[in-house]
């Protein structure tokens, strides 16, 4: 998955910034997908698609696992200490940061979640 990221990201002539963050978000979804989507294991499909508009880019992954809209989690909290520090539980909240637009419709049976950058405006020459 991060090869092929790469590699579109790239033909895209899209930036190192860009092609990081939706790696991060890519890895960081597909993971909780894998992780809980399928309480009855057996073979699953997830589906990953990157398109372009003059503004913006956007990453399509759509899953056939449980209904389940990452976007309703809600923020962590913040522990008081390093003591009451937890691991885990901070890949939604790291979509939420490096993405400037999430969203997630359940259609046909099947999870997508959208993740759109938008793209800065090219300075005009001259």
């Amino acid at each position: 998955m991060s090869s092929w990221l790469d590699r579109v990201i790239r033909q895209m002539g899209l930036t190192e910034e860009l092609r990081f963050s939706f790696d991060l978000c890519a890895n960081e979804a597909v993971t909780n997908i894998i992780s809980y989507a399928y309480p009855e294991n057996g073979t699953h499909k997830i589906v990953l698609r990157l398109s372009s508009a003059v503004d913006s880019v956007g990453l399509e992954i759509e899953d056939d696992g449980i209904p389940f809209n990452p976007l309703a989690v809600p923020p962590p909290v913040r522990p008081a200490s390093l003591e009451e520090a937890r691991i885990g539980g901070l890949g939604v909240e790291l979509i939420r940061n490096f993405m400037d637009e999430c969203s997630y419709t359940r259609h046909n049976g099947r999870n997508v979640l959208k993740l759109t950058a938008r793209l800065d405006p090219i300075p005009p020459a001259g």
